[in-house]
């Protein structure tokens, strides 16, 4: 299968009053991170999580952006192989 550029490439803006906590490996590198999902338990599946692939090709996820919109933080994850 060739590689497809992904459309969302490059278009990640980082919304006003939002914090980019930069890359993370897991949620226990931050406080932030750490408050947000094992404290308050925010989640996708709940809805106050979102993400946003800003990966160069699709389905390689080397730039995943997690976003919540409650506590107003991002970061970014590489999950590619």
């Amino acid at each position: 299968m060739a590689l497809q550029k992904n459309p969302n490439a490059g278009k990640w803006k980082l919304p006003d009053g939002y914090k980019d906590l930069g890359w993370q490996l897991h949620s226990g590198n931050s406080p932030e991170l750490k408050s947000c999902y094992k404290e308050l338990g925010h989640s996708q599946k709940s809805g106050e999580r979102r993400e946003f692939d800003n990966s160069l090709y699709l389905y390689r996820c080397t730039d995943v952006v997690y976003i919540c919109d409650i506590c107003k933080i991002v970061h970014h994850v590489d999950m590619s192989d």
